[in-house]
């Protein structure tokens, strides 16, 4: 035998106390009676004072609390053994790790914000089997899809701008890398969350999207930045001082958020597009379609349950509060004779 909440048996030490309280209390009604007079005479004018039936009921409701902690308690004996299946979606975010991203014409930039938004994504959607890929000009599967969230936050932890040599950025390849992280077959829905600021240097994307929606993949978008846009920054190095990317001709590039391109991506790849704000109120949103889509098994196993067996105490407990209610505190007419 077990108990599934054992701290609870601590709340047993205070039944010795309670017993030693009404112990010293019967004595004193004792030694009361005795002062009054000739116990006889007493007993048969208080009739309420029964000491033998106070002592006993007294008893009884210490055996029920002592039977209540034990409920308390939790007992277990026993054990069966039982297949749990997890079912859920099967999601992949891509994340735009190109240059583009660094611009600060959201706060802090824009890579930052995306990493907040999908590891509130990886906490919301729990339970799900998750991938991470990262692209640029070309793209790679930075997790495989899995159900351990620590190591996808792990990954999404150490991802940075730069991580793909290919400068650019290419939606189309993002698309691609990501249904190469899906299983081929799967019975239920699959996702793909495009976290980027939507610049794309293919222009094949939308088909692309198209593609994935006839596949059985949703794509969403999630775009990053501002319509305004802002200059994308460069690390000091070597041979030059940091400063602002610059065109050929030395113009400051400016980087904006494709919000028309992300909304026909997100449109031929049957999901929807968001625009990320500050407050992250995007990723509430996202697990909310994602948790109403059909779900499929994604792993089995066997565990084993110890089986509760509270209900006896318990039981016990009330039958003996019920024998002590059918007590009563006075004196029988038998006793007073």
């Amino acid at each position: 035998m077990r108990m599934a909440e054992p701290a609870f048996l601590l709340v047993g030490l205070i039944l010795p106390l309670l017993a030693l309280f009404a112990g010293f209390g019967m004595a004193r009604q004792r030694s009361l009676l005795a002062r009054l007079g000739e116990r006889r005479s007493v007993r048969r004018l208080a009739r309420s004072a029964s000491v033998q039936r106070r002592t006993a009921k007294a008893g009884l409701i210490l055996a029920a609390l002592f039977f209540l902690i034990l409920a308390l308690a939790r007992p277990q004996w026993g054990q069966v053994v039982e297949p749990v299946t997890r079912r859920g979606v099967d999601v992949v975010l891509a994340l735009d790790v190109s240059a583009s991203m660094h611009s600060r014409d959201v706060t802090p930039d824009r890579f930052t914000r995306a990493k907040a938004l999908a590891g509130e994504l990886v906490r919301r959607l729990d339970g799900n089997r998750l991938g991470l890929v990262a692209f640029a000009g070309s793209g790679f599967v930075q997790c495989p899809l899995t159900l351990d969230q620590s190591a996808l936050r792990l990954f999404l932890d150490i991802l940075e701008v730069g991580d793909v040599p290919d400068p650019g950025s290419n939606l189309e390849e993002a698309i691609r890398v990501g249904l190469t992280a899906f299983p081929r077959e799967s019975g239920g829905s699959r996702v793909l969350i495009l976290l980027t600021d939507g610049e794309d240097f293919d222009g094949r994307a939308v088909a692309a999207a198209a593609a994935a929606a006839e596949a059985g993949v949703v794509v969403y978008a999630v775009g990053l930045g501002t319509a305004t846009g802002g200059p994308i920054p460069t690390v000091a190095t070597s041979s030059r001082s940091a400063g602002y990317k610059k065109d050929r001709a030395g113009r400051i590039i400016t980087t904006r958020l494709d919000q028309d391109h992300l909304e026909e991506i997100a449109r031929s790849g049957g999901g929807r597009y968001l625009r990320a704000g500050a407050a992250l109120a995007e990723a509430e949103l996202l697990a909310a379609e994602i948790d109403r889509m059909e779900k499929s098994d994604l792993s089995s196993r066997m565990i084993t349950t110890h089986q509760e067996r509270y209900q006896l105490p318990l039981l016990v407990a009330v039958c003996i509060l019920l024998v002590e209610m059918m007590i009563s505190p006075g004196r029988s007419l038998r006793e007073e004779l």
